[in-house]
């Protein structure tokens, strides 16, 4: 998942209603409104209920639109369950997602009708609820319209908690970033040089307590990995980034001292990678006549990125957050040797065999110096990335970690769990002979 800006809830003013003669009294309506909602929970519980004793569960993965969504499907697929994901809205990344309801969600925008997108969320929630048994959300939202920046809509966790569905939320990054939290991490960390605070991220620790409090009681289990796991007490310390490398060429660099070093870098937003860091460490060396070209880009789709990063001898990822990206993972499994900062063997899923080069801000000239000179292997660190990827985050890999939560968390019938348990277990046998 490169981390993403976040998306706030609609800024759309609510249009006022064409007066109706023969509308209901307000009473009324909500008399009727209540007697739907209960038919619809009694359905959808009985509806999961039948579903999870046949051992035929459904899954849903929703709705902010990041790179590893459908991936996360893949992986509960593997499991033997339906799986889909769900976006209202995607970014320039990926548009790649099962369920896409872009048009739906763009034209009822376009009518800048508050009432009517609500509605329409609505009718997509109950939908949902009839059709899954299991939803995975991120922090900062549900199916319904959130209540403020972020948060999932308190309404729509009852609805899910009364249903009998199990939820699980998941963090990006921005969805569960507190600014004062970040600060006491110490240097280097990521609000340190926030152009805009209260922009990109939860920020506010009011924000991040209503965000994170409403889950109590309602969410299944509440997950998060590196540094996320932070602003998330009381989370399920787990790694939930796949990777499908079947589909990535690896090739590690042919470098020899003397030659250009060609460095990749991808950054979303420069200040929160460290982008500005690694510009004047390659500036310095240009200057002291080394050899040395930053190729990098940005506000382009990931097919972009894989090409810039096929092209590069070595890809830095950042240097502030102390924790690697989405865009490492891709590298490594490109077989190509990552810089980055890590805060400590808490971030790393496996320190003993991660090869990412650590590296802090104050490093990057000296790490950049010794590539040059040949006093690092490059490609044997590059293939090293390559099978750290296959080992730790391929689609097997990130289902065996579900198959386990799902087992541990979720109150499964015990045929499910022994089925789930003999899928993981044969995940592991398969992983071994290869």
């Amino acid at each position: 998942m490169n981390k993403i800006e976040p998306i706030g809830p609609t800024s759309l003013t609510e249009a006022p209603l064409p007066p109706d003669g023969i509308a209901s009294p307000p009473r009324a309506r909500s008399a009727i409104a209540g007697f739907v909602t209960r038919v619809l929970v009694r359905a959808a519980r009985r509806a999961t209920e039948k579903r999870l004793a046949k051992g035929k569960v459904r899954t849903l993965w929703a709705a902010t639109p990041i790179l590893t969504l459908p991936l996360l499907a893949r992986c509960d697929r593997l499991l033997g369950f339906r799986s889909s994901s769900l976006v209202f809205n995607t970014y320039y990344v990926t548009r790649s997602f099962d369920i896409n309801l872009i048009l739906f969600e763009g034209f009822l925008r376009l009518l800048r009708s508050r009432r009517g997108l609500g509605l329409f969320r609505r009718v997509v929630l109950a939908w949902a609820l009839l059709r899954y048994d299991i939803f995975n959300y991120f922090y900062d939202r549900g199916l319904m319209l959130s209540d403020g920046r972020y948060g999932i809509n308190p309404e729509e966790l009852d609805l899910l908690f009364q249903s009998g569905k199990r939820l699980y939320t998941y963090a990006y990054g921005a969805d569960v970033r507190a600014r004062e939290s970040t600060l006491a991490l110490g240097h280097p960390n990521l609000c340190e040089e926030c152009p805009a605070p209260g922009k990109f991220c939860v920020c506010t620790t009011e924000m991040h307590a209503s965000s994170i409090n409403r889950l109590t009681g309602r969410a299944t289990a509440q997950i998060a990995m590196g540094d996320m796991v932070t602003y998330v007490p009381g989370c399920r310390d787990m790694h939930y980034w796949p990777i499908d490398a079947s589909t990535l060429a690896a090739k590690p660099p042919v470098y020899k001292a003397g030659d250009v070093l060609k460095v990749a870098h991808a950054p979303n937003h420069g200040h929160f990678k460290g982008t500005r860091l690694l510009i004047e460490a390659i500036d310095r060396l240009v200057k002291e006549g080394e050899k040395i070209e930053l190729v990098s880009v940005q506000g382009v789709p990931n097919k972009k990125v894989l090409e810039l990063f096929g092209a590069s001898h070595v890809v830095a990822d950042q240097f502030v957050a102390g924790f690697h990206g989405y865009t490492a993972l891709e590298a490594m499994a490109m077989a190509k040797p990552v810089l980055c900062f890590l805060r400590g063997d808490q971030m790393m899923i496996d320190p003993a065999t991660c090869p990412i080069i650590n590296t802090r801000p104050d490093e990057i000239y000296d790490v950049l110096k010794r590539c040059l000179s040949g006093a690092l292997d490059l490609n044997a660190i590059g293939k090293a990335g390559r099978r750290y990827v296959e080992a730790h985050y391929s689609l097997r890999a990130v289902a065996a970690r579900l198959g386990r939560l799902y087992c541990e968390t979720a109150d499964l019938p015990e045929d499910l769990q022994t089925s789930l348990t003999k899928q993981i277990g044969e995940f592991a046998s398969r992983d071994h002979a290869e």
